[in-house]
């Protein structure tokens, strides 16, 4: 990534090693403020009609070092 900030990493399913590192240097506080409006942000979306498979095959696509 080279330009992640602190500011800017968020909770993620799939991490670069740069994110994870970032991610764990935030307190454990920041992390669940950050981890409660990720879930509320996916909550108020809505429902999907996207199934676990083509979540997966979209994740894989954007990370090539997600694990299946």
């Amino acid at each position: 990534m080279g330009t992640m900030t602190k500011r800017a990493v968020q909770p993620a399913a799939v991490m670069d090693e740069e994110e994870f590192q970032l991610w764990h240097g935030l307190t454990p506080e920041e992390q669940l403020m950050r981890m409660r409006r990720a879930i509320t942000k996916g909550v108020d979306s809505g429902p999907s009609s996207d199934t676990m498979d083509e979540i997966w095959a979209r994740l894989r696509a954007r990370h090539l070092y997600a694990k299946p």
